[in-house]
């Protein structure tokens, strides 16, 4: 079991990368280009479409694990977790099961970096982009 002061999951917290917790290890969720282009390929459909059943809690079991699976072994590439990269989603969907919160948890969560991912969020290699902060030389007209 990872310690949770490990230095990779402190960088993903630093970074504001989202984080799931499957049997104890916490492992990052970063919807980089490659994962993405793979969950569309392996879904059959486009990641506007699977954000959409995700915020609507209509994503099945077998697809949430494979949206999963790819977040996560492209995190652990980019964190250098090797571990991560013999993942599948038969794994990951009972791991989803047995977890505190269980299925409706990780779609919650899922569904967070999805729309995230959907609306520039993250950039192309899943990482999180810098918030704006827009700010005016004028104040606000008094209404």
């Amino acid at each position: 079991m990872t310690d949770a002061t490990d230095t990779a999951d402190v960088a993903v917290t630093d970074r504001g990368e989202l984080m799931l917790v499957l049997q104890g290890e916490t492992y990052g969720l970063r919807p980089s280009y490659d994962a993405i282009e793979l969950i569309e390929t392996i879904l059959g459909r486009g990641l506007v479409d699977v954000a959409s059943d995700t915020i609507a809690s209509r994503l099945k079991l077998g697809e949430l694990a494979q949206v999963v699976t790819e977040c996560i072994k492209a995190w652990g590439r980019a964190n250098g977790r090797p571990e991560t990269s013999g993942f599948n989603a038969k794994r990951i969907a009972r791991l989803i099961l047995d977890s505190d919160g269980g299925l409706l948890a990780v779609q919650k969560r899922i569904a967070a970096m999805l729309t995230l991912a959907v609306t520039g969020g993250y950039d192309s290699e899943g990482n999180p982009k810098p918030a704006v902060t827009t700010t005016s030389e004028e104040a606000p007209a008094a209404g």
